[in-house]
């Protein structure tokens, strides 16, 4: 006689076995993009081993919505991060950065790579979105940000084969 309870059990949401093949093989691939950019900054000095990069996850987002106070100096950024995370394309092949210095969340930035191509590689990496802390206090990675983001894309970009990074609509 089953009921309603058995009826929902059996049509529990699971993704495709072949994009969630793809977001993990890409989660992989930003982990990886964040190891080496991570390494590079810290042996060119441009920061000490406190620095850390990840996926923006709620950790992130919810520091965000705790710490980050008012705008840029040149009025640039001040976006809802949860909201342009909430309408980024459902896509495997997306770049969504939290940049960390110890417990600062420094900078944030979201892009993507193009779709993939008949060879399988992916053309571009455009990075749309990218913001750093507003100050007070003084951001440890002060004008870093955007060095360090790209330097993620590229080695993403490398790793999914694409050729070209672009900076959407920068500030």
């Amino acid at each position: 006689m089953g009921g309603r309870d058995d009826e929902d059990e059996e049509w529990l949401p699971v993704l495709p076995p072949a994009y969630a093949a793809a977001k993990a093989r890409h989660a992989l691939a930003r982990e990886e993009a964040c190891a080496t950019a991570r390494e590079d900054a810290i042996e060119r000095g441009v920061c000490g081993p406190d620095l850390w990069l990840a996926d923006i996850d709620e950790r992130a987002l919810a520091t965000w919505q705790h710490t980050w106070r008012g705008i840029h100096p040149s009025q640039a950024g001040g976006w809802k991060w949860p909201s342009l995370l909430e309408r980024l394309p459902h896509r495997a092949a997306v770049l969504p950065i939290a940049i960390w210095y110890g417990d600062d969340l420094c900078g944030l930035a979201l892009g993507q790579a193009s779709r993939r191509r008949l060879n399988h590689s992916r053309h571009t990496i455009t990075l749309t979105f990218v913001e750093r802390r507003p100050e007070p206090p003084p951001v440890p990675l002060r004008g870093q940000v955007i060095a360090i983001v790209t330097a993620i894309a590229r080695e993403y970009g490398l790793i999914v084969g694409a050729r070209h990074l672009r900076l959407r609509a920068p500030d």
